[in-house]
C-alpha cells in the first residue's frame, strides 16, 4: 500500500470516529508513520483529504476521464456496465462515510460539499454525457436533454438507496438485487432514448 493510500484510510477511520473537526492532521502521522512533511506534501488540508477520499469513490464509479469513442460494447452492455460501476462505488462503505460527513459538517464547512460533488458526480456526470454525445453520433440514441437522462438513470438506480444506506436503514443490495435494478434502468433509458434501427 503506498504511503497515500495509508493516509487515506487513516483519514477514513478517523473521520468516522472523530468527524471532521475532531481529526488532526497529527492523528494521521501517529496512524501511518512518517512525517507532517510528507503528509502535507500528499494531501496539504483536510479538505484535501475528503477529496481524496471521494476521488478514489469516484474512479470504482468510473468517473475518471474515459474516450467514449472507444468502447466497442453495445448501447445496452455498455449502460450496464455504468449501471454496475455506479452501485459498487455509490453503495461503498467508504462513500457512506463521506456522505454522512459532508452532510454533518456542511454548517460549518461547506466547501466539503463543494469538493465531494465536484470530485465525483461532477466527473461522473460528465462521462455520462460523453456517452451520450457518442451514442448520439452513432445513431443509436436521441437525447434532449442528456443532464436530465443522466440522472433519471444513475438516480433511479441509486437512488433513495444511497441514503438508507448512510443513515444505517439498510444493507447494500445483493448482486441480484443490483442486477435487477440495472437491468430496469437500462430497459426503461433504451426504451425512452433507443432509436431503432432502421429495417433493411
Amino acid at each position: 500500500m503506498s504511503r497515500r493510500d495509508a493516509y487515506l484510510d487513516a483519514a477514513m477511520r478517523r473521520f468516522v470516529d472523530h468527524g471532521y473537526v475532531g481529526t488532526s492532521m497529527d492523528m494521521l502521522v501517529a496512524d501511518v508513520g512518517g512525517s507532517k512533511a510528507t503528509l502535507y506534501r500528499h494531501f496539504p488540508t483536510k479538505a484535501d483529504l475528503v477529496r481524496g477520499l471521494m476521488e478514489r469513490v469516484a474512479s470504482t464509479i468510473g468517473s475518471e476521464e474515459y474516450d467514449a469513442a472507444e468502447s466497442t460494447a453495445s448501447l445496452e452492455e455498455e449502460l450496464t456496465a455504468i449501471g454496475r460501476r455506479a452501485c459498487s462505488g455509490v453503495w461503498s462503505e467508504s462513500a457512506a462515510a463521506v456522505l454522512r460527513l459532508t452532510l454533518g459538517e456542511y454548517n460549518r464547512f461547506p466547501e466539503l460539499a463543494r469538493t465531494v460533488w465536484e470530485s465525483g458526480p461532477t466527473r461522473t456526470y460528465a462521462n455520462f454525457h460523453a456517452f451520450v454525445a457518442e451514442r448520439e453520433r452513432r445513431g443509436e440514441v436521441d437525447v434532449d436533454d442528456p443532464q436530465i437522462a443522466a440522472e433519471q438513470f444513475l438516480g433511479g438506480i441509486v437512488g433513495h438507496q444511497q441514503l438508507k444506506i448512510a443513515f444505517g436503514l439498510a444493507e447494500p443490495p445483493t448482486e441480484d438485487e443490483t442486477e435487477a435494478r440495472v437491468r430496469e434502468a437500462v430497459r426503461g433509458f433504451v426504451l425512452r432514448y433507443g432509436v431503432e434501427a432502421p429495417v433493411a
